[in-house]
């Protein structure tokens, strides 16, 4: 399995995120909650028919902001896989 940044290049054009992700599902928001930004992992085939993870991001999101949640996330994940270990 293949692995890079897959960061798209500066100033490449916008679409809107139902286009990248060709029909894939996610879980709905919560009542009463509005996106506001997004950070989206993707896992792809690349033009080889490799599997690679590339990321986008939408138009303001802060980087520190970014660092912050994903940190927390890994945090999160981690407690968890340990805890099935422990089990």
């Amino acid at each position: 399995m293949g692995s890079h940044s897959g960061a798209p290049a500066e100033g490449e054009q916008r679409v809107p995120v139902e286009q990248v992700l060709n029909g894939l599902e996610v879980h709905a928001l919560e009542p009463g909650e509005t996106a506001l930004e997004a950070f989206i992992l993707l896992k792809v085939l690349d033009r080889d028919g490799d599997v690679a993870w590339s990321y986008r991001t939408t138009n303001r999101l802060s980087r520190e902001e970014l660092l912050g949640a994903l940190t927390v996330q890994v945090d999160v994940l981690r407690k968890s896989l340990r805890d099935e270990w422990d089990d």
